[in-house]
């Protein structure tokens, strides 16, 4: 059986930065400081993050592939499934991403994707998983399916105010040269920026969606935040607009 992969960070290790990913990290590994704090490793997008502590999400679905992509008729523990939907898609533009039924036999099976084929305004798109007993349910042309992006794909700073892609992922560590791989903080003690709202002690705090502040938490408290999901909570004195607070971070242990 496998069990989810961490790998233990000395302290340091999660303000490193690189032009290819370490070793034989993937995307969404977690990885844990020996005070416990959590982080994810992700790959920022074609634009550089200047500074730490910034609310960061993740790269859009392609609304021609995130659901309703007609499936052939697949076994039982077969590895691979074929589209009957005709596609764009670049070969492995997938890969460690997911391949999620949301109608028809199979409806509600989520499976890691290991590879896919490349087709051009065509059918016969061939996605391959990553579960060795291949999918659990017999699929027929009526099953449907999407695909979805490794959320640590290309991880940008958030916009609240405009329209986020995943909600968010974590918060930077240090700034990020574009293209590079990094890690971003999703637990434990973290420095944040502040928007204009004043955050206290144990004030829950969630993404910022006021104007010009994207990247930085707002107090979800506020009627304007109740539609956001609280990252956290504040830990020291009242928090000034763009300077950053520390954050006892709560978005994924």
């Amino acid at each position: 059986m496998a069990f989810p992969r961490t790998v233990n960070l000395d302290y340091g290790d999660e303000k490193k930065e690189s032009s290819s990913a370490i070793g034989n990290l993937s995307l969404g590994t977690r990885g844990v400081t020996p005070d416990g704090r959590v982080f994810y490793y992700a790959k920022n997008s074609s634009s550089a993050i200047t500074t730490g502590g910034q609310i960061v999400d993740g790269i859009a679905a392609v609304a021609a592939h995130d659901m309703d992509v007609a499936a052939t008729a697949t076994t039982v523990g077969s590895l691979s499934v074929t589209s009957g939907t005709s596609l764009t898609v670049t070969k492995n533009q997938y890969q460690d991403g997911y391949i999620i039924f949301n109608d028809g036999p199979g409806q509600g099976e989520v499976y890691r994707v290991a590879s896919n084929t490349a087709v051009s305004g065509a059918t016969g798109l061939s996605v391959t998983i990553a579960d060795p007993g291949g999918f659990r349910t017999a699929l027929t042309t009526a099953s449907l399916f999407g695909l979805a992006y490794n959320p640590y794909t290309d991880v940008k700073i958030i916009d609240g105010d405009g329209t986020m892609t995943t909600g968010a992922l974590g918060v930077t560590t240090i700034p990020v040269t574009a293209s590079y791989y990094c890690w971003i903080q999703t637990a434990g003690i973290a420095s944040v920026l502040s928007g204009a709202a004043v955050a206290v002690v144990g004030d829950a705090v969630g993404v910022s969606q006021a104007s010009g502040e994207s990247g930085a938490f707002d107090l979800w408290d506020a009627s304007s935040e109740e539609d956001t999901f609280p990252i956290g909570v504040a830990m020291n004195i009242p928090s000034v607009d763009t300077d950053y607070q520390i954050v006892d971070l709560k978005i994924r242990f």
